[in-house]
């Protein structure tokens, strides 16, 4: 202290009379000799005496006011209200007439009620809101692809024209008017719904809950679910259907073996099914769709793909194969356990059966054609359809190959547009299988390929559908080589789920 402040120590050393200087003599010689502490003192005593009058008690409790309406009320009410909801939702599923047990099923109709919560709520229409599909591309009713590069949601237009959007209103109307009170569709039967005259058509009994399930693709393909749409009871009825035919132990839709081709019949429930339940996610569907695809799982062969044997005998086939991928990439995207493998092998045997010279696609041999039924291929030869070029390309594309990069997919396009559309009942051209498989193959691609493609397309089928009568909105089966199968019902639906091919999958490639 005494090199800071010499004359400070001076005076206390020598003041009068020898004292102790008194404080204010201190501070008079402080404020002598440093100004600037001074000032310090003073610009100190000023803020205290500010700060002292501070109303400190008004203004603490309006902050902590604003941060708990800002924060608490905001965020907290609606997600307590989703929650209440969905357990509701949740309570209401359980209550259901509908068991996963149940060996029958109820012929009365489904009620408003019944499959609807108090409350309902549209719910999104994009099908396949999940993740794995929307990588690449969407299989079924309303996978619509939500393309730009995604996999599997809803597109967002209605393409087609006019005449092609009232060709599919008519179509569902049709379905709708011949759909059983029990909620399947008969091949062989669904003439006992006509209101006026008998429709004619019929089918083979053996296949209705494939074409049960093709129907309600149609369906889902179009924006209906189990609660939103025009026809969300006609799904309900559908699916209340399917899961009484399943057998809760195997998970097959309908009785394994019971004919040699229920796997097809499986394959287009299970997708049905899969559908329902990603486009509606209740739960109650959840657990059938997943023993559907365990069972097709289970009916594969290993390390290769599928055909008619369960358990399986080593024998593939593309076509069976091409409605397996489907299943499993939609199953897929909605968060249902797939064995990858079972793609896996799909692809190499795709690949084996794909000639590397022409870029046909083989229904049991590398570069073979389509199959016909014994005494069908003079009427419909094999050399007019390439309709497993078609099923092996839009697999190709599922299992997620570029077409710029894809000599496959290259090649497999100008095979079809070789072959495009044409209605000619003379010339055995009509196959709507092909057509069917062809329209999303072709849309995938884009460009031209798509352009020349879908001029034949819309000239060959909206030309063609029904006008008049109860089949009015129908297609009929007699031209087409599998019509004698499925009947009026398999060809309406499937001619429908042709024309649905602008809003069911984006495409994954990019229009170039």
């Amino acid at each position: 202290m005494t090199d800071h402040y010499p004359e400070l120590h001076y005076e206390r050393s020598h003041g009068p009379g020898g004292d102790e200087p008194t404080f204010e003599e201190q501070l008079r010689e402080i404020l002598k000799s440093a100004p600037w502490l001074a000032v310090s003192f003073v610009v100190h005593v000023v803020i205290f005496l500010i700060l002292a009058q501070f109303p400190w008690d008004v203004g603490k409790p309006p902050e902590e006011e604003v941060i708990m309406t800002a924060s608490m009320d905001e965020q907290e009410i609606d997600p307590i209200e989703e929650e209440e909801e969905e357990e509701e939702e949740e309570e209401e599923v359980e209550e259901q007439e509908v068991q996963l047990d149940d060996p029958i099923v109820s012929e009365d109709e489904v009620t408003e009620e019944e499959f609807t919560t108090e409350n309902e709520q549209p719910l999104s229409d994009a099908p396949f809101e999940g993740k794995g599909m929307n990588d690449v591309l969407g299989v079924g009713g309303g996978a619509g692809g939500r393309f730009g590069g995604k996999y599997g949601g809803r597109g967002s237009g209605r393409g087609g024209g006019r005449a092609s959007q009232k060709a599919v209103e008519w179509g569902l109307e049709w379905l709708k008017r011949h759909q059983d009170p029990r909620g399947f569709w008969s091949c062989a039967n669904f003439s006992n719904m006509c209101e006026t005259n008998r429709c004619d058509g019929e089918g083979d009994q053996m296949h209705d809950v494939g074409v049960t399930g093709l129907a309600l693709l149609a369906f889902l393909g179009s924006g209906n679910t189990v609660n939103h749409g025009k026809y969300k009871n006609v799904v309900r009825k559908g699916l209340k259907y399917l899961l009484g035919v399943q057998d809760p132990e195997s998970g097959c839709f309908g009785e394994v073996n019971s004919h040699q081709a229920f796997l097809y019949d499986h394959s287009l429930a299970t997708l049905a099914m899969t559908e329902g339940y990603g486009l509606s996610k209740w739960p109650i569907l959840k657990e059938p769709a997943q023993k559907g695809i365990n069972f097709i799982h289970a009916a594969r062969n290993p390390y290769k793909a599928w055909r008619y044997a369960y358990p399986p005998d080593g024998n593939n086939d593309l076509s069976v194969t091409g409605w397996m991928v489907m299943c499993l990439k939609s199953a897929e995207d909605f968060g249902l356990k797939i064995d990858k493998a079972a793609l896996e092998g799909s692809k190499l045997f795709i690949d084996e059966m794909t000639d590397e010279n022409t870029w046909r696609h083989g229904y049991l041999s590398k570069g073979g054609y389509s199959a016909r039924e014994p005494g069908m291929n003079e009427r419909w030869p094999e050399t007019k359809t390439e309709a497993m070029t078609a099923v092996g390309m839009i697999c190709r594309v599922f299992l997620g190959e570029d077409a710029e990069k894809s000599p496959a997919l290259r090649g497999g396009a100008d095979l079809l547009r070789k072959q495009l559309p044409l209605w000619d009942e003379n010339e055995g051209t009509i196959d709507y299988y092909y057509w069917y498989y062809g329209s999303y193959a072709m849309f995938q691609m884009g460009g031209q390929d798509w352009d020349k493609w879908q001029a034949k397309m819309l000239e060959a089928v909206v030309k063609t559908q029904r006008q008049d009568g109860d089949e009015k909105g129908s297609w009929d089966p007699q031209f087409d080589p599998w019509g004698h199968r499925g009947g009026r019902v398999y060809s309406t639906a499937i001619m429908t789920l042709c024309l649905e091919v602008y809003y069911r999958y984006d495409r994954v490639l990019g229009a170039r």
